[in-house]
């Protein structure tokens, strides 16, 4: 009988995975930090969002002590213009407020799995959907394209904080409706070469710090010691 693969369900009202703050998972550590997940958003709006209709469905950070996260908008937001259903991947400064980050805006189906990469290299962000680069923006200096250059007082000097990470939620402000699995975590920038690989299911080993399959367990680290707490979620046979 062949095994029965689990999905953990999020329910977009208080459900979250908590992992206790490590320096491993901090951008300031090594000036570098590279995050994967796949996620499958089962609703194109939100019950619980935040700001002009957005969710943080995963990131370390709270008041004070912001460094970063992954943001999905609602499908129509109050932004001019609209942002609908734009997946972001943002660094923050401690103090919060503007972010610099990259992102891509493209029509989501509910029920549909996403392969998501955000990276920081300690000059830029990038962001990957399904393998392919989408995105860049320079969060300290300034360069030629296709990154984007923000003005100075913009710009973002990661600092490690004492907020966990949570995945479902950044500070239980918005809650993600859906699910997420195989979320990674390396203390580099992965290249573009290593995150088409991710894609295809070759995961390097290099850098990396933390590794939440999340396929029925306890969101067991199996690649270190950063065992999180699973608050809410459900699972269910996929």
């Amino acid at each position: 009988m062949a095994a029965v693969n689990y999905d953990l369900v999020f329910d977009g009202q208080d459900d979250y995975i908590e992992i206790p703050d490590s320096a491993d998972i901090s951008a300031a550590t090594t000036g570098q930090l590279s995050v994967s997940a796949w996620v499958r958003p089962d609703v194109l709006t939100f019950p619980i969002f935040q700001g002009s209709g957005y969710v943080h469905w995963m990131g370390k950070g709270q008041a004070g002590q912001q460094e970063w996260v992954f943001r999905m908008y609602n499908q129509e937001t109050t932004d001019t213009p609209p942002r609908p259903n734009r997946i972001s991947f943002y660094l923050f400064n401690p103090v919060g407020g503007e972010g610099i980050g990259s992102h891509f805006q493209q029509p989501v189906q509910t029920g549909e799995w996403i392969h998501v990469v955000g990276t920081a290299d300690g000059e830029k962000t990038s962001i990957y959907k399904n393998g392919e680069f989408e995105d860049c923006d320079r969060y300290t200096g300034t360069g030629p394209g296709p990154c984007h250059n923000y003005p100075p007082d913009l710009w973002i000097k990661p600092t490690r904080g004492t907020a966990p990470l949570r995945i479902g939620t950044r500070d239980r402000e918005s809650f993600f409706l859906g699910a997420i699995r195989e979320v990674r975590i390396w203390s580099r920038a992965l290249t573009a070469t290593e995150v088409g690989a991710l894609f295809g299911g070759s995961v390097a080993q290099d850098g990396l710090v933390a590794e939440y399959l999340l396929r029925q367990d306890i969101a067991l680290d199996s690649a270190g010691l950063h065992n999180g707490v699973i608050a809410g979620a459900t699972w269910v046979a996929s």
